[in-house]
């Protein structure tokens, strides 16, 4: 069955399961929100009832880990991640396509954010982390509920809502002359509650191991200099209603430098975010997601002695969502997505685009404790014309502590601005560009066993048609005929993901986890059949955590390694690094801390190039820190 068959054949499954009658199903439960996971269905299910992998960071693991980065965050968790000193994006499922949201409001931009890399949407670095309440990863494809860019996973950042009137500061100072500050307070006035934060972040040219020569080196021009602020109003009404408004600024003045191959000397660059998003929910109290949203993102980027580029680039978005209950056992999702793109880069670029969306997803709660899942969503983009992905899944709870899954999945991926409409000396626009596009099927199993130890566990394979690729520009005559890029490769990735955790005793907790990511890629010009794909940046990955906790000591230990890399774009196969945090509580509501990252000083790096080392990571480091609640 080729890719359009397949498409057809979902979308007509979706229209008539939305005409049949419901099936059979379970007896309504009392609702905690806290065991129930949203992203995955757009409605909150019943974690051991989603049809996906998926990862929840709680807030409890982000205050005891002292994380102060998002990145941070997600490594201990297995997540991999492609970093240079100026920039971080997440990797699910082996490919970076991926969508970030904060409370399911889309915060990747269709627009170059990160030098280098087209896919990327979103600089990890560039987020605010005292107003995480929790962090869900879903891997697999998710553009049949999200549209755009959810190719390999979705990382939805879900902030706190005031709870008890607290304020808590904090103040950590290490290596290379590093101070991070940070304050948060929240409470409730007139029925209105609050939460605030405010972080900055200074640090000089981190130092890292060479590669080569085995020598400490300083990288020039990797200092940093950030700060963060967020407010969040939130007012609760009657029946299960809520209206809450975000505020989110970020401003970042870190270097950057560029690499050894193409050095900037003095470079840095200097971004500015400013967003701002009203919701209104509804129903909240019976366990629905409804919602009305407006935004707007909005974000200045200038690169000074470096690219000497600049990007304004803004987003300005609509999002309607409901859930109905439509029987005992039937359950309708679906809504309406508006967003509007602009980008202007003071040259070339003064446009945009616009994205109109209508989405639809069944769930029933069968007999036998099956679960299925059956949705579509058609997208209109007003210069690459309209797509429709779709999805179905199968969940079955073999018993309390058990379910097994199983879902085939479209996704698609939209050029961005710069793709379509960039007119430089160096670089045009192909506005005929088609979207990436292609599909995901997904095995997966979720269980604890008798000794108390739980094991997630999934497969996947995906195929990916119409992927970009640079035509570089070349010379002809005394003329130079710039660079574009076009639809000729494609794509095939298969892989797996195993995590087990287990609670030795009421101090000792383990985890283990590995994955796996075989990419191979066929581009059409260079390759008649499918090759490796040489820039993966964690073919095989292992993660080992260890926590221990007894009175007021709290420890943790994080081994990361990964192997399998290919030397032509990395300068070792393999590396493995080990990160610690150790806390004393020394009051009730102050705690010290120290922390320490890469203490086996590993000379490595988490992105590819073509000259290797380009992207070296910071070599040993350590940060004290203490944090007190009033």
């Amino acid at each position: 069955m080729n890719k359009s068959q397949k498409q057809l054949l979902c979308s007509l499954l979706g229209s008539a399961l939305l005409l049949t009658a419901p099936g059979v199903a379970s007896a309504e439960e009392n609702f905690n929100f806290d065991e129930y996971i949203v992203t995955a269905n757009r409605m909150p299910v019943k974690l051991s009832e989603v049809a996906a992998n998926v990862t929840v960071i709680t807030h409890e693991e982000i205050e005891r880990g002292g994380f102060t980065s998002v990145p941070d965050i997600l490594s201990k968790s297995n997540v991999d991640l492609e970093a240079t000193s100026s920039s971080t994006i997440p990797v699910l499922n082996g490919d970076d396509r991926v969508l970030v949201l904060v409370d399911g409001r889309r915060v990747s931009w269709d627009a170059l954010v990160v030098s280098g890399n087209s896919h990327a949407g979103t600089n990890l670095d560039l987020l605010s982390v005292k107003n995480i309440e929790r962090i869900e990863i879903v891997r697999g494809p998710a553009s049949s509920l999200y549209g755009s860019d959810a190719v390999g996973g979705i990382i939805n950042i879900i902030t706190r809502k005031a709870k008890t009137a607290s304020t808590s500061i904090s103040s950590e100072s290490g290596s290379w002359g590093l101070q991070n500050f940070s304050l948060s307070t929240e409470g409730h006035e007139n029925g209105i509650g609050y939460l605030i934060t405010a972080e900055t972040k200074k640090r000089n040219d981190f130092s890292y191991k060479n590669a080569t020569t085995g020598k400490t080196e300083t990288k020039q021009d990797s200092q940093l200099d950030q700060k963060f602020m967020t407010l969040k109003l939130d007012k609760d009404l009657k029946k299960g209603a809520s209206l809450s408004l975000q505020v989110e600024h970020g401003d970042d003045e870190s270097g950057f430098g560029g690499t050894s191959a193409y050095p900037y000397p003095g470079g840095y660059r200097k971004v500015v975010d400013n967003n701002v998003a009203l919701t209104y929910h509804w129903g909240q109290d019976k366990g629905a997601e409804n919602f009305l949203r407006v935004y707007r993102n909005a974000s200045n980027q200038q690169y000074f002695n470096s690219l000497s580029s600049v990007a304004d680039l803004t987003s300005n978005g609509f999002n309607w969502q409901q859930n109905w209950k439509l029987s005992t056992g039937h359950t309708l999702t679906g809504g309406v997505d508006w967003r509007e793109d602009h980008m202007d880069d003071k040259a070339s670029i003064d446009q945009g685009f616009t994205t109109k969306a209508l989405f639809v997803e069944n769930r029933w709660q069968l007999a036998n404790k099956f679960s299925v899942t059956v949705g579509t969503r058609y997208d209109d983009h007003s210069i690459v014309g309209g797509n429709t992905t779709s999805r179905v899944t199968v969940n079955k709870e073999l018993n309390t502590t058990t379910n097994v899954y199983a879902s085939f999945g479209q996704y698609v991926k939209n050029p961005t601005i710069a793709e379509l409409f960039s007119n430089t000396a160096w670089w045009v626009g192909n506005p005929n560009l088609k979207s990436e596009e292609g599909n995901t099927a997904t095995l997966g199993l979720n269980t604890k066993l008798k000794d108390g130890t739980k094991l997630q566990a999934s497969i996947y394979s995906s195929r990916l048609k119409n992927a970009l690729e640079w035509e570089n520009g070349y010379t002809s005559g005394s003329a130079y005929i710039p660079g574009y890029y076009y639809n000729i490769s494609n794509e095939k990735r298969q892989g797996l993901d195993l995590n087990l955790t287990r609670q030795l005793s009421p101090q000792w907790n383990v985890g283990v986890g590995y994955a796996y990511a075989n990419i191979e890629i066929k581009d059409g010009t260079t390759s008649a059949d499918y090759v490796p794909y040489t820039s993966n940046t964690q073919p095989n990955g292992y993660r080992l955590n260890v926590q221990y906790e007894q009175a007021k000591w709290d420890a943790g230990l994080t081994l990361r390694s990964a192997t399998g890399r290919s030397l032509e774009k990395f300068t070792s196969k393999s590396y493995v690094t080990l990160d610690m945090i150790a806390s004393y509580k020394i009051t009730t509501n102050t705690r010290v801390y120290l922390k320490g990252y890469n203490l086996t000083n590993e000379a490595y790096e988490l992105s590819a190039s073509y000259y290797g080392g380009t992207y070296p990571m910071p070599g040993r480091h350590f940060y004290l820190g203490i944090e007190h609640r009033m």
